[in-house]
């Protein structure tokens, strides 16, 4: 699994679309579009964004299968800190959608 596919199922993981990590990462969602089909690569600048956003490491981006082990314990870093709590798949669904909607009123 290479960085398209690690973008990718980072980008599921969190259910956002392209537009939502080009808006993290500083590009276009044509960009993102190109690097989850492998046309292009990430400037390190935007993998530098993406991994400080989610905070994870930048080789969890970069390297082959560095998405594997990460895929069920991606941190969640969202307003409030999660630290001992355990949520289902479903809640997390809706920690994250409610914080999309939160900042969707900043706008």
């Amino acid at each position: 699994m290479g960085i398209s596919e690690n973008i990718k199922m980072l980008r599921e993981k969190f259910d956002l679309t392209q537009q939502d990590l080009a808006d993290i990462a500083g590009v276009t969602n044509k960009a993102v579009s190109a690097w989850e089909n492998g046309l292009k690569e990430p400037r390190m600048g935007a993998i530098e964004k993406i991994a400080t956003h989610f905070n994870i490491k930048k080789s969890n981006i970069i390297e082959e299968g560095g998405m594997e082990n990460l895929a069920q314990d991606i941190p969640f870093t969202i307003a409030a800190h999660f630290d001992g709590e355990n949520f289902t798949e479903e809640e997390l669904k809706e920690i994250m959608e409610y914080a999309k909607y939160i900042k969707s009123r900043r706008k």
